[in-house]
């Protein structure tokens, strides 16, 4: 019998299998540096070109709003596509978890939107809106990460999910247009710190 042929030892079947778990691991969650490099790189630029186009109040032009906007526009596209080509495969509850999960966000932006017009619709006018604006969506990523984070068992997600909460609630007691700064460095640098553990992660692994 070759070597091709012979019949592999308790440990090299263990070896296998645990390899072929990995592979599938891999090929079904997402990949942390893609996201958290797309949104590291949308909040880090984004806020520092509305930083630069702020009025004496403290509130963006339009260029950096436009700025600002078509990155975050562009670090959804990437989430959207990644995250539904990786959870194709998933199945059973797993799949009914993540489908949930993906859901809440439409679902929260949407709301904040109606907030928003309410807000207007009242006159609500000032450097107050500045914090308004930019807080209650942050808010809203924040409590997400934190709960994806808890139902998938990801600590990375979860802490980096208070480490927002923390940045957008600096951010709000600095104001504007200097929050703007704070969440660049603060909220990009944190999304780019994820990226980062996550490849130093895989490396070891």
């Amino acid at each position: 019998m070759g070597d091709d042929e012979r019949t592999p030892t308790p440990e090299e079947s263990w070896a296998i299998i645990d390899a072929q778990r990995r592979e599938v691991r891999e090929r079904l969650t997402v990949d942390d540096r893609i996201l958290y490099g797309a949104w590291g790189i949308a909040w880090g630029i984004g806020y520092v070109a509305m930083f630069l186009d702020a009025d004496r109040e403290g509130m963006p032009g339009n260029v950096g709003s436009a700025v600002f906007g078509g990155l975050i526009v562009a670090a959804i596209v990437v989430t959207i596509v990644h995250s539904e080509g990786r959870a194709k495969g998933l199945g059973g509850a797993a799949g009914r978890m993540n489908a949930r999960l993906g859901a809440a966000w439409p679902v929260a932006f949407i709301s904040t939107f109606f907030i928003f017009g309410a807000m207007f619709s009242e006159g609500l006018e000032g450097p107050g809106v500045g914090i308004i604006a930019n807080a209650l969506p942050c808010l809203v990523v924040a409590c997400l990460f934190m709960g994806s984070g808890a139902a998938w068992g990801d600590r990375r997600q979860f802490w980096l999910g208070i480490w927002i909460a923390v940045t957008v609630s600096i951010a709000s007691v600095v104001g504007p247009p200097y929050l703007y700064l704070v969440m660049a460095v603060l909220g990009g640098g944190g999304f780019l710190a994820g990226a980062l553990l996550d490849h130093l992660d895989r490396r070891r692994r």
